[in-house]
This record gives C-alpha cells, sequence and structure tokens, in this order.
C-alpha cells in the first residue's frame, strides 16, 4: 500500500480524515501485528486491506493484483478467495452448527458440498475442535467459538489472514491458547497473518510491529 488516505464525508463541513498517507508493506509469510490507540486508524486501514472498504486515494496491491482497479462486481470473489477474516466477536451463525459455520465461505465460492464438508472437517481438527463439529455456537466456550471462526476464514485457503483483536473478548488464559493457534498457523502452515490489537505483549510475539498513530505509521 502506498499513500493510502481515507477521508469521510468528502466535500462537505464534516469532512474528517482518518488515514493521512499511510505506507505499508506485508511480505508473504510474515506474521505482522498492527498496534495502536483507540481512533489511531487500525480499523479503518484493516477494513481498506480486507478490501470492505476503499481508500480516498492511494495505490493497494495485493498478491500483484491492483485491488483498486477491480470492479466492484468482482471484489467480493477477490475478497473471498485471497482474504481470510477473524473477528473479535466470533461473526459465527448461530442457527447453525460449527462444521456448516466453516462451510460457508466454500459454498459462497461454488465448492461442492462433498469437498466443503470434508474440507471442513479437516480445518476444525487442524484449530482442535474435529469432536465439536455438530455442536452450535452457543454450545461453545468463546475460545472453542474463536478456533471455529479461525478455522473458517481458512476456508478457501487464503493468501492473507486478517485478525482484528482476535483475543480482545476472552480471558487472558483462552486468548493464549488462540495466540498459540495463530504461531501454528504461520509456523507450520506458513500462513501470512496480519494481527491487530491492544495488546502491546501479544504484538511483541510477531515478527514485525506496526504502529498507527493519528492516521499515520509511526
Amino acid at each position: 500500500m502506498r499513500g493510502i488516505v481515507k477521508r469521510f464525508n468528502e466535500g462537505t463541513p464534516a469532512e474528517i480524515t482518518i488515514l493521512h498517507g499511510c505506507d505499508v508493506d506485508v511480505q508473504e509469510g510474515e506474521f505482522v501485528s498492527v498496534i495502536g490507540a483507540s481512533g489511531s486508524g487500525k480499523s479503518t486501514l484493516m477494513n481498506i486491506i480486507g478490501l470492505l472498504d476503499q481508500p480516498t486515494s492511494g495505490t493497494y496491491h495485493l498478491g500483484g493484483t491492483d485491488v483498486l482497479a477491480v470492479a466492484d462486481d468482482d471484489l467480493a470473489q477477490l475478497r473471498s478467495r485471497k482474504i481470510g477474516f477473524v473477528f473479535q466477536n466470533f461473526n459465527l451463525i448461530g442457527r447453525i452448527d460449527a462444521a456448516k459455520n466453516v462451510e460457508m465461505p466454500m459454498m459462497y465460492a461454488g465448492v461442492p458440498p462433498r469437498e466443503r464438508a470434508e474440507r471442513a472437517r479437516e480445518l476444525l481438527d487442524l484449530v482442535g475442535m474435529g469432536d465439536r463439529t455438530g455442536h452450535l455456537p452457543n454450545e461453545l466456550s468463546g475460545g472453542q467459538k474463536q478456533r471455529v471462526a479461525i478455522a473458517r476464514s481458512l476456508a478457501n485457503s487464503p493468501d492473507l489472514l486478517l485478525a482484528d483483536e482476535p483475543t480482545g473478548a476472552l480471558d487472558s488464559a483462552t486468548g493464549r491458547l488462540v495466540m498459540d493457534l495463530f504461531h501454528d498457523l504461520h509456523r507450520d502452515h506458513g500462513m501470512t497473518i496480519l494481527f491487530i490489537t491492544h495488546n502491546p505483549e501479544l504484538a511483541g510475539e510477531t515478527g514485525r510491529i506496526i504502529t498507527m498513530k493519528d492516521g499515520l505509521i509511526a
């Protein structure tokens, strides 16, 4: 990313600039954390990296693709193939079990039912949830929900895993288990991970720290 600027309410008296020209590089296979106080621009930057929002100006290349030149109709498919998301509040669908939650991204990507069911079982085994495939989210603890969410994020073999405060809703012991899982994914499976956190101790465990302050990379 080069010169990423994000303004809201542009051209009105309520115009506000959240990102003031950010340059960001993440190499394939890196485990990078992004830290900063509330209001520093972390979430806005993550939304742009995750193709959930577009910058006002600047350039962004993901895996060699100029994503800002991609038509809106194709952007959802690109996001589905390239990026996996892990959120603080899990964002699981309450009415379907763990396996079906993991299958959802594959269903939208057009993966056949038998193939996606097999892949969901493999991913739940990978995150230590193989014995909970038929459980609904309300039958799982917070840590178990987050592990299911991590399995779901890997469903389409993304190039980049975006984790937004993934331990924020967990107690310290459970958060430790989830952080260890991210380390396993990075070390054993070569995942590229961008990890947004308020916790400087967890950030210190990653290979590199990007610090944001007042909409800039500090």
